[in-house]
C-alpha cells in the first residue's frame, strides 16, 4: 500500500512547515480530506507518489494554511474547508471554492485603481467549450489581475462514489472527463492493483502504454490547432483538428471507443483492445507522415510563431510556486515528467525523451507538445513493434484489500493522480481525483499579468485545459 506518513506527535504549525519543507524537497500534487485525516500528497524521484497526514483530532481547531507559503494548496484547502468541512487559519482566499447550494458564484477578485476597468468572459462562451468565468481587470488593453473561477459542472463525482465496490467504480472514473480518460482510468487501475497485490503482463503493460499515446497525441493536435487559432492562422486550426480526428479514429481503432473510454481497466485492458494491430500500424504510419507535415507548416509559419512569442510567460518560479504540471511544467525550465521521474509500467523498458523548454510562454508550451508529438508516435511504434502478435489475456479478476493507494500517471496536461481509500468490504471509503487541469488552472490567470486582453484567448488555448476534471 502506498507510504501515508501520518504525523500526530507535530503540533498544527509545526505539521504546516513540514508540508512547506517537503514541497521544497518533492514535487507537491494536492491534498484532500476525509473524516479522520488531512492529506498532503507529493511525488518523489524514483519513489513515486506519497502523503503526508495529519489526524483532525479537534475539528473545532483551525488548522494554519499551508497555502500561505505553498499556493499550489491554496483550491485544495478551500475545497477541503467546502466539502469536508475542514477550518483553516489565515487561507489566503477564503472565498467559497465553488457555487452555493442556489448557484450564486463567490464575487471575483478585482484590482481595484485609478483608471481600471473590470469585464467579464463567461461562464458561457462561443462555440462548444464548458463553462468558466473570468473576470479581467485591465488598465487600457493592458491585464492587471485576472481571476478564473470554475465549478458550474460540479458534480459530486466523489461523494456519489464513496460506498460502491472498488471495482465497479473504474467505469465512473473513467468518464468524469473525456480528454483524460485514459490516464485517469490508468492511474485508478494502477491504484486496484497496489490493493489487490495484482501485477498485469508486460504485453499488458505495453498496451496501456499505446493507449496513453493515443490519447497524448490526440490532445496535443487538438491544443497545437487552438494555437494556431489563437493567432489567427484559420488553416492551422483546421489542418489541426482534422488530424485529431484521424488520431481519434484510431483511438476508436486501438482500444474500441474515440475517447478511449473503459479501454485500460483493473487488472488488465478491455478484450477489444488493440484485435487489429496490423490495421493500428498502418494508420500509424499515415497520421506520422501526416502529423510530421502538419508541425513543419505550423513551426514554419514565421506570422504565427511570432504571435506565440513573449506572450503568456510564466516564469519557473511561478511555475514552481503554483504546482504547474505537465507541458505547462516542463515549458517554464521544468523537469519533472511522471513517466520518467518516477517510471511506472512500460515506460521502465520504454524510456522517454523528455521534452523540455525555456521561455514560458505560448511558443514553448507549443513547442513541448511538438516534441511529444513526435515522441509518443516513436514510443507507440516501438511498443506495437515489441508487443507483436502476443495474445493480451483477459482482465484479472480483484480481490481488493482495505488500505490507501496513491497514483500518479503522465496525462497529456500532467500528472494525474489519484487516491483511492478502500474499506475492508471492498468498497470506496474515499476518492479523491487531482487532474493536470486543476493543477494548471491558477497558472493561466497569473500568464495574463502584463499581457493585453486581446491576448487572452491565445494563452488561454496554450494551456487548453479541461473544466471538467477539475471541476468533477
Amino acid at each position: 500500500m502506498t507510504d501515508v506518513k501520518r504525523d500526530v506527535v507535530l503540533d498544527a504549525e509545526a505539521f504546516a512547515a513540514r508540508v512547506a519543507s517537503e514541497s521544497e524537497r518533492s514535487m507537491p500534487l494536492g491534498a484532500y480530506a476525509d473524516s479522520r485525516a488531512v492529506y498532503y500528497l507529493f511525488l518523489g524521484a524514483d519513489s513515486g507518489p506519497y502523503a503526508l497526514s495529519r489526524t483532525r483530532d479537534d475539528d473545532a481547531r483551525a488548522l494554519p494554511a499551508v497555502s500561505v507559503t505553498c499556493p499550489v494548496f491554496a483550491w485544495d484547502e478551500r475545497e477541503m474547508a467546502d466539502e469536508r468541512n475542514v477550518r483553516f487559519e489565515r487561507l489566503p482566499d477564503a472565498r467559497p471554492f465553488r457555487a452555493a447550494c442556489d448557484g450564486t458564484m463567490p464575487d471575483a477578485v478585482v484590482a481595484e485603481g485609478a483608471g481600471l476597468m473590470h469585464f467579464v468572459v463567461g461562464p458561457v462562451h462561443a462555440g462548444i467549450i464548458e463553462p468558466g468565468r473570468f473576470t479581467i481587470s485591465s488598465g487600457g488593453e493592458t491585464v492587471v489581475h485576472l481571476d478564473a473561477q470554475l465549478a458550474y459542472q460540479h458534480r459530486g463525482v466523489e461523494l456519489q462514489l464513496e460506498g460502491l465496490p472498488a471495482p465497479s467504480v473504474s467505469r465512473n472514473v473513467a468518464r468524469i472527463c473525456g480528454g483524460c480518460s485514459a490516464s485517469r482510468s490508468f492511474a485508478y487501475a494502477r491504484a486496484l492493483e497496489e490493493l489487490a497485490g495484482v501485477a498485469v503482463t508486460p504485453e499488458v503493460e505495453l498496451a496501456r502504454l499505446v493507449l496513453a499515446e493515443l490519447e497524448r497525441i490526440y490532445n496535443h493536435l487538438a491544443d497545437l490547432a487552438a494555437s494556431a487559432a489563437g493567432a489567427g492562422w484559420g488553416p492551422g486550426f483546421a489542418r489541426g483538428m482534422a488530424l485529431k480526428e484521424e488520431a481519434m479514429r484510431l483511438c476508436q481503432l486501438a482500444g474500441g471507443h474515440r475517447l478511449l473510454f473503459d479501454a485500460i481497466i483493473p487488472g488488465g485492458v478491455n478484450s477489444n483492445v488493440l484485435t487489429d494491430r496490423g490495421r493500428c500500424r498502418e494508420d500509424l504510419v499515415r497520421l506520422e507522415a501526416a502529423v510530421e507535415g502538419y508541425l513543419r507548416s505550423l513551426f514554419g509559419n514565421a506570422s504565427v510563431t511570432a504571435r506565440w512569442h513573449r506572450a503568456g510567460v510564466v516564469t519557473h518560479e511561478t511555475a514552481r510556486a503554483l504546482g504547474a504540471v505537465g507541458p505547462a511544467h516542463r515549458a517554464s525550465r521544468g523537469n519533472v515528467d511522471v513517466r520518467t521521474f518516477a517510471p511506472y509500467g512500460a515506460y521502465r523498458r520504454l524510456p522517454v525523451r523528455v521534452a523540455r523548454a525555456t521561455s514560458g510562454d505560448v511558443f514553448a508550451r507549443c513547442r513541448v507538445k511538438r516534441d511529444e508529438l513526435r515522441e509518443s508516435l516513436r514510443l507507440i511504434r516501438e511498443a506495437l513493434a515489441e508487443l507483436g502478435d502476443a495474445t493480451l489475456p483477459n482482465a484479472q479478476p480483484m480481490q481488493v484489500t482495505a488500505g490507501i493507494a496513491l497514483t500518479a500517471v503522465e496525462g497529456p496536461r500532467g500528472a494525474e493522480t489519484v487516491a483511492v481509500h478502500v474499506a475492508a468490504d471492498g468498497r470506496i471509503e474515499r476518492l479523491h481525483v487531482v487532474s493536470a487541469s486543476y493543477r494548471n488552472w491558477p497558472l493561466v490567470a497569473r500568464a495574463m499579468d502584463g499581457n493585453i486582453v486581446p491576448d487572452f484567448p491565445l494563452v488561454n488555448k496554450s494551456f487548453n485545459l479541461c473544466y471538467a476534471c477539475a471541476d468533477r
